[in-house]
């Protein structure tokens, strides 16, 4: 019983060290994160069904904590009807103590064809009014991840919170 009972306190002890470590490690404040725009955007592939993009944001972090973007599926709808899927590639990495431009390779499928990129179109050139964002990102800081879920948020709201100005995205992509 005593046996028991002290591997019991070790296991409390031990794992509140693993706790404050974690959370230690964990530790991002927003203050610390910086995103200045869209450097530049690469057509890497275009089809009927699917394209793919390397958008190079300007971004930084000064905290002492590598973060991830691990997984970023998102959906833009007009009205309930789906008009695009955009997913993040492959892990995105924000090292500690960084300042400069991130590769964020992104994969996007416009459903409908050609009358769906005209759509998409339609859309950014009147700022996403009418349309809405729904998705989830995962985020993996220190030893943490933490799941974002967006559900039908006003996609000008969106790219707001983001900084993105849906000229500079047009401009990119010279439509």
């Amino acid at each position: 019983m005593l046996l028991s009972f002290y591997t019991l306190g070790s296991m409390k002890k031990y794992g509140w060290l693993l706790l404050s470590v974690f959370l230690f490690a964990s530790c991002v404040r927003i203050s610390d994160l910086s995103y200045d725009g869209i450097e530049s955007v690469e057509v890497v592939s275009v089809g009927m069904n699917q394209s793919a993009v390397d958008l190079f944001v300007r971004a930084s972090n000064v905290s002492g904590t590598n973060l991830t973007v691990v997984k970023a599926e998102l959906t833009l709808d007009r009205d309930g009807v789906r008009l695009a899927q955009v997913e993040v590639g492959e892990k995105v990495k924000l090292p500690k103590r960084f300042e400069g431009t991130v590769r964020v390779p992104v994969k996007i499928r416009i459903e409908g064809g050609l009358f769906g990129m005209a759509s998409i179109a339609s859309v950014l050139s009147n700022r996403g009014v009418g349309t809405t964002v729904s998705g989830e990102v995962v985020v993996k800081a220190g030893l943490a991840k933490k799941r974002f879920k967006i559900e039908n948020m006003d996609t000008g709201r969106f790219l707001r919170q983001f900084g993105i100005d849906t000229e500079e995205i047009i401009k990119g992509f010279a439509l």
